[in-house]
């Protein structure tokens, strides 16, 4: 009787064993499978963000210089019309070089909204705080006060820019 049996418990103990490996190995293949979903979900997340980071600060570095061209511009108005000893904002085309330099400010301000690292967006706030004097006032550019902070911050919002997009592309910050 114990011959007929124990290869009978034998058989029910190996198909129980199969069946509880079986339901190990599936479980734990489930797991890892949803390990690796997870993993791959937030690599592409991380992905998008630095991609998006990316777009803004090229958006931004766009806008600084469409800034600087604008404020720029006014150079020979407001020289000719220092001249004449005029106001540069009252002459022929004062008005609309002041409104496109303000526009321009505008921009990089809306631009800075989609800004991710505080040092970059600080940098860009500086900028455009001095930016307004340059093409408000009737000195603009001719005051050293206001043509030097201006400048700048317009470097340090460049640098602080160029910093930041050498650490999303994967090199060394650099220390300057």
């Amino acid at each position: 009787m114990v011959t007929v049996l124990l290869p009978l418990i034998t058989l029910v103990l190996g198909f129980i064993a199969s069946f509880l490996l079986e339901m190990a190995r599936t479980r734990w293949t489930r797991r890892n499978a949803q390990d690796v979903r997870n993993a791959e979900r937030q690599q592409a997340e991380h992905l998008d963000r630095i991609t998006f980071e990316r777009d803004g600060l090229r958006s931004i570095h766009a806008a600084i210089h469409d800034l600087l061209s604008k404020v720029n511009a006014i150079a020979i108005p407001r020289a000719r019309a220092e001249a004449a000893d005029e106001d540069w904002r009252e002459r022929d085309d004062g008005r609309e070089l002041q409104a496109a330099a303000m526009n321009a400010n505008v921009r990089c301000s809306h631009e800075s909204a989609l800004l991710l690292d505080p040092p970059v967006i600080e940098a860009v706030d500086r900028l455009t705080s001095a930016a307004y004097p340059m093409y408000w006032s009737r000195e603009s550019g001719s005051n050293t006060d206001y043509n030097r902070e201006f400048y700048e911050a317009a470097t340090a919002a460049s640098r602080a820019i160029a910093s930041r997009l050498r650490e999303l592309y994967g090199f060394t910050p650099n220390t300057d």
